[in-house]
C-alpha cells in the first residue's frame, strides 16, 4: 500500500530531479516566467502533466485490465471506465502533496485566481479523457495505436511549456501555439503561483467543444464493444 502512494508520485518526483539536476548544472538554463523560482515551475508543470497523460490513458487500460472479465460477463461497460476516473482522482489527490509543499518551502502565496485552479483541473481531465476514448476503440482492435499514443506522449511534452515556457520566436514557438494545452497548463499554474489566468475564454471554448466530443466517444465506444469483445474473446 505505501509503494502505491509512491508509484503515484514517482513520476513528478522522477521527472522534476531530472529536470532540476540539468538546469542546476549547467546543461541547460531555462529561464520561467515572472521570476517563478525554477524548482516551482517544474514541479507544478510535471504534476499537471501527469494528470493528463494518466486521464488521456485511463480509458483504455481500464478496458485492458477488465480483459478478462468484458467477454464473460454481462455488465455496462462504461463502469471500467468509471474506474479509471476514480483512479485518477484519487492519485491527484495524493500528488497535491508536493505541490503544496513546493509553495510552502518557497513562500509562493497564491491570489484569488487559485478558485479557479479546480476549473482548469476539470478542463485537463475532460479534455484527456474524451481523447482518451475516442481512441480507445482502435487501440483496443489495433494494438499498434497504444504504442503510437505511448511514443508520442513524451514529444507532446517537449511542446508544452511544462518544464520550460513558450519560446519567444522560433520554429517550436509555433507548436506551442497551436497545443491546446499550452493554454490549460499555463493558465493551471497561474492560478497557484498567484498569477491571473491569460486564457480563460479559450478554456471555456475548448471545455464546451471537449464535452461534445465525450458524448460521441461514449455513442462510439458503446457501439463499438460488441466488436472490441469479440476480438478480444477470439
Amino acid at each position: 500500500s505505501i509503494l502505491g502512494f509512491f508509484w503515484a508520485l514517482a513520476p513528478v518526483i522522477i521527472n522534476s530531479l531530472i529536470w532540476l539536476f540539468l538546469n542546476g548544472s549547467g546543461v541547460i538554463n531555462v529561464n520561467t516566467p515572472g521570476n517563478i523560482p525554477y524548482p516551482v515551475y517544474i514541479v507544478l508543470g510535471t504534476t499537471l502533466w501527469s494528470i493528463f497523460v494518466e486521464t488521456i490513458q485511463s480509458p483504455i487500460l481500464s478496458i485492458e485490465i477488465g480483459r478478462g472479465i468484458i467477454s464473460k460477463i454481462n455488465f455496462p461497460k462504461e463502469a471500467l471506465l468509471m474506474t479509471g476516473l476514480y483512479k485518477a482522482a484519487f492519485n491527484f489527490i495524493i500528488k497535491l502533496i508536493p505541490i503544496i509543499a513546493v509553495l510552502i518551502y518557497y513562500q509562493v502565496t497564491p491570489s484569488w485566481s487559485l478558485l479557479l485552479f479546480p476549473f482548469y483541473i476539470l478542463s485537463i481531465t475532460i479534455f484527456a479523457f474524451s481523447l482518451g476514448l475516442l481512441i480507445t476503440p482502435l487501440g483496443l482492435i489495433y494494438t499498434d495505436i497504444s504504442k503510437i499514443i505511448n511514443t508520442g506522449i513524451p514529444f507532446l511534452m517537449y511542446v508544452t511549456p511544462v518544464v520550460y515556457a513558450i519560446p519567444s520566436s522560433g520554429f517550436f514557438k509555433y507548436f506551442f501555439e497551436v497545443n491546446p494545452l499550452t493554454y490549460l497548463i499555463t493558465d493551471a499554474r497561474n492560478t497557484l503561483i498567484g498569477l491571473n489566468p491569460e486564457y480563460l475564454f479559450f478554456t471555456i471554448i475548448l471545455v464546451f467543444f471537449s464535452i461534445i466530443f465525450l458524448f460521441i466517444g461514449l455513442v462510439i465506444f458503446r457501439k463499438s464493444m460488441p466488436i472490441v469483445i469479440e476480438k478480444i474473446a477470439g
